[in-house]
């Protein structure tokens, strides 16, 4: 597979690493970083053509978050979050999508929780509810949020024996954003929570994740959207890890272990735990990427995919989300005392790592058997 400096270029990525403290103290995106953003058009890159967009492959797309999760954890969530929610521009009718997303500022910030409340009114829905973990909030120009829907008198609607649930996306002026986010990494993300109170939403506005769209024919927006989020998420600790080892690397060649007498990159203690870990991180991002291409083509062509290869593929993400928190966790400890302070790059890496894995997506609870 390509390494992330063959997606994005060393200039960009060594201009985000420089920015990289300053912006963790602004606890939210620069300027700066959001208008390359907005000139490189990273937020429209799963946005349909005919809406504006640049309609990448899921694989494109899915390098692309990793190059900028390995430039800087902060832009790479940022920009994955934000294009994952743009998304949803393939599932709005032609003008609604075009209207909304044919802006290069355009970004959604939103949760995939069902949170709220949607009371079903003439031409729409009364949304109300609050939702967590709204990366981006900060520079968002819309929220999206997941709502039960309920008819005029209050009762939850019921499809196939199930409460019925809707996405839902409302301009930014129509949420209140908390700016509460406070976490030891992802540090300038703003994944703050937002509230909608008794607002009015056009059925135009409402859209369903669970069925392949009705209104875009690419690929990506008839991938089923799970697996379109368990390998968006994993490329953002793979970016880390592949960010920790080349650091880890270079510290190895300059670094003698208190009352060693050879540096860490001729210990064969460290040598075995490093090639172990680093061999085991890019064999399972490998298997993962390839494996992507195949189910890929499958949808490709509008054919299912067996189920044998959709369970290989989902347990390849799996795996390298596993083995990209190994290669962090077992090197870490290899690194010495500088690596506890927050203005040390490796450390900063490690704290994006560790809030990285929380997202429930990569939990082992959600690992495929």
């Amino acid at each position: 597979m390509l390494h992330p400096t063959e997606i994005i270029s060393g200039q960009i990525i060594d201009s985000l690493r420089q920015r990289a403290f300053e912006t963790e103290e602004l606890r939210s995106l620069p300027k700066e970083t959001l208008d390359l953003i907005y000139k490189e058009r990273w937020f429209q890159v799963l946005v349909p053509k005919k809406s504006g967009g640049l309609e990448y492959t899921l694989s494109q797309a899915v390098q692309l978050f990793e190059a900028l999760a390995y430039a800087d954890a902060n832009v790479g969530w940022c920009v994955n979050l934000g294009a994952g929610a743009n998304m949803f521009s393939g599932y709005l009718n032609e003008v609604v999508s075009k209207n909304i997303f044919d802006h290069r500022k355009t970004c959604c910030a939103g949760s995939g929780a069902v949170r709220g409340r949607a009371i079903k009114t003439t031409g729409g829905y009364k949304l109300t509810g609050r939702w967590k973990y709204a990366s981006g909030a900060n520079h968002a120009t819309h929220f999206t949020a997941n709502a039960l829907l309920l008819d005029e008198s209050g009762a939850v609607l019921v499809e196939e024996g199930q409460p019925m649930f809707r996405s839902f996306i409302v301009p930014k002026a129509n949420a209140t954003n908390h700016k509460n986010w406070k976490a030891i990494g992802l540090k300038a993300t703003s994944s703050n929570d937002f509230e909608i109170n008794d607002v009015f939403v056009n059925d135009e506005f409402v859209f369903d994740l669970k069925k392949p769209s009705a209104f875009a024919d690419g690929t990506v927006y008839h991938f089923p959207f799970l697996y379109l989020a368990e390998i968006n998420m994993t490329s953002m600790i793979t970016g880390l890890a592949m960010h920790f080892m080349e650091s880890y690397e270079a510290l190895a060649k300059a670094k003698k272990p208190l009352h060693g007498t050879v540096y860490l990159s001729e210990d064969d203690v460290a040598q075995t735990i490093f090639q172990k870990a680093s061999s085991n991180f890019l064999e399972a991002r490998l298997k993962m990427y390839n494996l992507l291409d195949s189910v890929w083509d499958y949808y490709e062509r509008k054919e299912t995919p067996p189920e044998d290869l959709i369970l290989d593929f989902r347990k390849s993400v799996n795996s390298a989300a596993k083995l990209s928190r190994q290669l962090i966790y077992e090197l870490y400890p290899l690194c010495g005392l500088n690596i506890v302070s927050e203005q040390n790059e490796m450390n900063k890496i490690w704290r994006d790592a560790a809030v990285v894995s929380q997202h429930y997506l990569l939990s082992p609870m959600c690992e495929v058997n």
